[in-house]
């Protein structure tokens, strides 16, 4: 589903944000399945000059069916069918539901070749960043948040087993995390015919930071603790490491990945003192 029309965006003023990005292979996993892409991309065409961040989140799935080639082919397929179109008036959510449908496609052609990768594909979370106007949009339990110094709200939501049974009223968004099924996912790219992407728009305020991540993330940590590191982070390059390092020393029981995109104010942020911390995927087709 869409919610967007790309023309005529008014940008908010903004000053440099900054990207951090990393990925883990974690404590259990022998291969890091994820792939992750932030492309801080720069145009001038006829004296305008605009900048523009492509940003992408895969977790693969499939083990011994390769999950890390379906994450890299998801990876190739969006940004290809991004990049060369960002100037021809097309809106950016529909760009990013063509990556997804490319990968999607792309991944079904590679396993027809391979029948021994029979089975493999990805989640993706993916974002066309300009100014402060994000355009998002995924398949999967990858997701994606807003974090600000006050609250971080998740702004996807996760085509899952638990995700239904809390839209149903018959879990609550604490018991999923514990739920026996937690790892069931309802929709991926490269297993279906056809899959269609969930798309947004949003604004980010300058005191906002977005965040993408994998499942793997989310598995150990809850929101109060990716909030808390993001807000004292000096920078989010500083902060995806504290998160993976929390990650795995919670467990680290699946790869790890995340990309952040920082607030405008991050440039005057200072560390606060460190506080004391107590603290595989299925698919149904």
């Amino acid at each position: 589903m869409s919610q967007e029309d790309n023309s005529n965006i008014e940008s908010l003023p903004e000053k440099a944000r900054k990207i951090g990005m990393l990925t883990d292979v974690g404590q259990v996993r022998t291969v890091d399945e994820d792939s992750i892409l932030a492309a801080d991309l720069s145009f001038g065409v006829n004296s305008k000059s605009s900048d523009f961040r492509l940003l992408v989140v895969a977790d693969g799935m499939g083990g011994h069916a390769k999950g890390e080639e379906a994450s890299k082919i998801a990876l190739n397929a969006i940004s290809r069918s991004v990049i060369p179109e960002l100037f021809n008036d097309v809106p950016f959510t529909e760009l990013l539901e063509k990556g997804i449908q490319n990968a999607n496609q792309d991944i079904l052609d590679y396993t027809a070749e391979h029948p021994e990768s029979s089975g493999m594909g990805t989640t993706s979370v993916c974002a066309i960043v300009e100014g402060n106007q994000v355009h998002l949009a995924n398949v999967g339990d990858s997701r994606a948040y807003v974090i600000s110094d006050d609250e971080i709200r998740r702004v996807t939501k996760d085509h899952s087993y638990v995700q239904a049974l809390v839209d149903q009223g018959k879990i609550t968004e604490a018991e999923s995390r514990e739920h026996p099924q937690k790892n069931v996912i309802t929709k991926a790219v490269g297993i279906d015919t056809s899959v269609e992407a969930d798309t947004m728009r949003l604004t980010l305020d300058s005191d906002e930071s977005l965040l993408l991540c994998c499942d793997g993330v989310i598995a150990h940590l809850p929101d109060d603790d990716i909030h808390k590191i993001i807000r004292d982070s000096p920078d989010p390059q500083t902060a995806c490491q504290e998160i993976v390092n929390m990650a795995n020393e919670r467990g680290g029981s699946d790869n790890i990945s995340l990309i952040i995109l920082s607030s405008e104010d991050s440039n005057n942020k200072e560390p606060e003192p460190p506080e004391s911390d107590d603290a595989t995927t299925k698919i149904i087709s």
